[in-house]
């Protein structure tokens, strides 16, 4: 019995940290390994706030543009007549969203959220140091809470009928509460935070005894 309530007891937290996991680490994935091309305002925003095209790294961001329209371009085209286009990390997608809510330095605000989802979700998969990437992923849960827009519509989408909204909602306190239960409790004797740092801690029943 008590084998069985050790085994249970520490099964509830490695799930929530493999929860965890799928929630951060294909995001972080995407953000800093994959590609997105931008246009139009989106294009010339990121540009504004110095990010520069995959395409164009050598001949110059000004160059990259994709017409509107099939129909055949006169013969000087004007500038309304072409839509920018940027293709660049797609952790941009971020730096775009940083940036609508006013964030500081939003490009730099979205690298640290893309590193800190790929190697954070995965050290809270094994297990290391799991409460201090649980207090990071809890404050990254109840921020992105509030930049949904508290303190009104963000609270209201949780009573919401329209499925999409409530589910975001529901996720972002779903997953600030595994990560507390993980900074509160600890990752569970089924991590690596238990074999390195409880092995040497804890005494052996022969020195516990006194002998």
């Amino acid at each position: 019995m008590k084998l069985f309530h050790h085994f249970t007891s520490n099964a509830v937290p490695l799930l929530a940290r493999i929860l965890l996991c799928l929630a951060f680490v294909p995001s972080g994935w995407h953000h800093a390994m994959e590609w997105t091309e931008f246009q139009g305002a989106q294009a010339e925003r990121l540009r504004t706030l110095g990010v520069t095209s995959a395409l164009t790294a050598t001949s110059g961001e000004l160059v990259v543009h994709q017409e509107q329209s099939a129909a055949p371009p006169p013969a000087t085209p004007s500038a309304s007549e072409f839509t920018s286009v940027l293709q660049a990390r797609s952790l941009h997608e971020l730096t775009l969203q940083f940036d609508g809510k006013g964030v500081p330095e939003p490009t730099i605000a979205a690298w640290i959220v893309s590193v800190f989802e790929l190697i954070g979700g995965g050290l809270l998969l094994v297990g290391l140091f799991s409460r201090i990437w649980a207090v990071g992923v809890a404050f990254w849960a109840i921020a992105l809470f509030g930049l949904a827009g508290l303190p009104g519509s963000a609270w209201g989408d949780l009573w919401t009928s329209t499925v999409p909204a409530r589910a975001s909602m529901l996720s972002l306190v779903a997953i600030a509460t595994l990560a507390l239960g993980i900074a509160f409790n600890g990752a569970g004797a089924f991590s690596l935070d238990a074999m390195i740092f409880r092995r040497g801690g804890k005494a052996s029943p022969e020195k516990a005894a006194g002998h």
